[in-house]
């Protein structure tokens, strides 16, 4: 793919180890990314990309770059910004509301 084109964004679906053949104690890191387009693809559209990217990436060297997303909280990282969400959600807003019960409380005795 060129670099004039716009980025594919996809999620990682599968990530595994793979003994590789001719090394019996020496393993392959396999990963499996199932792509997101900015809207849903028809059968033709889809199998159209799949000749692309077989044709661009197979057998082919390529840079990952692993995504990070930091909770703007507390700094840990995420792989997405949905994780990072529902961490914030989960532990964060949940210690905010019941900072909030206890001043109520407070206030009204």
């Amino acid at each position: 793919m060129s670099s004039e084109e716009p980025k594919v964004r996809g999620i990682v679906s599968e990530v595994g180890l793979e003994r590789d053949e001719g090394h019996f104690r020496s393993f392959n890191l396999k990963i499996g990314v199932l792509v997101k387009g900015e809207r849903r693809l028809g059968y033709e559209e889809g199998e159209r990309l799949m000749r692309q990217f077989r044709k661009e990436l197979l057998g082919k060297e390529v840079d990952v770059t692993p995504i990070m997303v930091r909770c703007p909280i507390c700094g840990r990282g995420f792989n997405s910004e949905r994780g990072m969400k529902q961490h914030v959600r989960m532990n964060h807003e949940k210690k905010k509301a019941k900072k909030t019960r206890k001043t109520r409380r407070k206030k009204k005795v």
